[in-house]
């Protein structure tokens, strides 16, 4: 039995108010499993101080004993994970490939979409084989810094096809993939919970502006038609990032089949196409799949405490 509830919140905006939002949670509480990424927003001067702050507001929060997952697969407690800060900093993924290693598959390529990142997690016959840091995991394929929402559009492409000439497009900060994934109904305008470039709506007309911006263009001088084909070419590339990462990993580890997960596995679908699949979404449901590292720890840690 679980429950699942996702919150936009930006930490490097916000994080002295993580305490107020945690203490919603603390009722009936026995066990608090933690895995976290946060630790990397620019409000932290060091990963070090990062780690410490989180930790500090979780014991706060909670009354209840913390563990606190590593990159090496074991429960910590708050001080060995303030001590370990390296092997606990961005542990999210080795939940949710520790969770697929034990509950799901135990020889695959993991591929978790989120909104920010696409993490490429090789497993073999129950070995996580990734690189540890996110340094070493971008200098493998493991790590490709593509997401369903949040990556600007001039990360993917610096020119476009546009009325039968290669164009140069903007580098400004006009459009990112959450635009051309609701123009092409890859994702749910509900689904676009981030902040959108101009502060304006997630429906299909504002997102058709911002995909005109990114030509210096205005709707009055590019048609919508135009506009969805151009969002057409930068998901192209798009899948293409995906696909070369994945391709990568599969030579170098002799795997073909792939466990995918988070806000992006329709996109996965269409990248990987000729992959053996199984999707986290249709085993556990939608929930589960946006908020996989969180729902993994929690499965983790009640089999640990048993």
């Amino acid at each position: 039995n679980y429950k699942i509830h996702h919150i936009y919140f930006p930490m490097w905006k916000k994080k002295d108010e993580l305490e107020d939002l945690l203490k919603n949670y603390n009722d009936n509480v026995d066990y608090v499993a933690l895995v976290m990424t946060a630790e990397l927003a620019d409000c932290y001067k060091t990963k070090k101080e990062g780690v410490e702050d989180i930790i500090n507001k979780v014991e706060k929060s909670f009354g209840s004993p913390i563990y606190v997952f590593d990159v090496n697969g074991n429960f910590l407690t708050s001080e060995e994970a303030k001590k370990n800060y390296l092997d606990v900093s961005a542990s999210n993924w080795t939940a949710t490939a520790k969770f697929v290693s034990e509950f799901i598959k135990d020889s695959c390529i993991l591929v978790d979409m989120g909104s920010t990142t696409t993490d490429i997690i090789p497993i073999k016959d129950g070995k996580i084989l990734a690189n540890k840091t996110d340094l070493d995991r971008l200098m493998n394929n493991e790590l490709i810094y593509v997401g369903t929402l949040r990556t600007p559009l001039s990360f993917l492409a610096n020119k476009v096809n546009f009325r039968g000439k290669l164009t140069h497009i903007s580098s400004e900060y006009f459009a990112i993939t959450g635009d051309i994934n609701v123009i092409l109904g890859k994702i749910k305008e509900e689904d676009y919970t981030c902040e959108t470039p101009d502060g304006k709506g997630v429906d299909k007309e504002s997102c058709l502006t911002r995909i005109a911006r990114v030509l210096c263009g205005d709707r009055e001088m590019i048609s919508d038609d135009e506009l969805t084909t151009i969002a057409e070419e930068f998901y192209a590339k798009l899948l293409e990032l995906i696909r070369e990462g994945v391709d990568e990993v599969s030579k170098k580890y002799e795997l073909k089949n792939v466990v995918i997960t988070g806000l992006g596995e329709e996109i996965l679908k269409d990248a990987l196409n000729g992959y053996n699949i199984k999707s986290i979404k249709e085993i556990y449901g939608k929930d589960v799949s946006i908020a996989t590292p969180s729902f993994a720890v929690g499965m983790l840690l009640k089999k640990y405490i048993g």
